[in-house]
């Protein structure tokens, strides 16, 4: 077993890196996301008022979501080896809606992560590319994220909550709104 022997400022320069590489990964999640969405970006660039008006679009603002989710849904497993799969649900879906009269655009990305043991590491690292990505989505010209405290909700469960289909993990044998699979090791 190794042992951290760094000097406090060695401390503070790899915690700053880390911090650094977080707001790098969500800048990434971020451009890849819209670059998807919006496909050619190069319009944007001098009129930001089409963006926003773009933003407030029903479907580029899905396609946005679906991007975000995607890339968060790679760096958690690339992040942790006991990210097995990566789900999103939409906890509003109404399935007797038919006429989709009550639809209002929701920033936050809802994922469900299959591990084989939660771990604190994890959770710290789900934690701060929620701030990271929060803060870089503030850039985007939408009151639609620009206010947002956090943009990720992400419930853990192991295959054991699957089986016994324990609070979260009930979601994906769903018959009304099942979760969507994202990613799978």
């Amino acid at each position: 077993m190794a042992i951290d022997v760094r000097t406090p400022s060695k401390v503070a320069e790899h915690s700053a890196a880390q911090v650094s590489s977080i707001s790098k990964l969500a800048k990434t999640i971020r451009e890849a996301a819209l670059a998807k969405a919006l496909r050619e970006r190069r319009a944007y660039d001098a009129d930001e008022g089409l963006l926003e008006m773009d933003l407030h679009r029903p479907a580029v603002f899905e396609s946005i979501k679906d991007g975000l989710v995607q890339g968060v849904a790679r760096a958690l497993a690339a992040n942790d080896v006991n990210v097995q799969a990566v789900y999103a649900y939409d906890p509003s879906a109404n399935p007797d809606n038919e006429i989709g009269d009550d639809y209002s655009l929701d920033a936050t990305l809802h994922l469900l992560v299959l591990v084989t043991t939660p771990s604190a590491a994890l959770q710290t690292f789900i934690e701060a590319l929620d701030r990271a990505l929060t803060e870089d989505l503030r850039d985007l010209p939408s009151l639609t994220f620009q206010i947002r405290e956090s943009v990720l909700d992400i419930n853990l469960f192991t295959a054991k909550e699957v089986e016994q289909r324990i609070g979260y993990a009930g979601l994906l044998s769903s018959i009304y709104a099942p979760a969507i699979k994202i990613w799978e090791r």
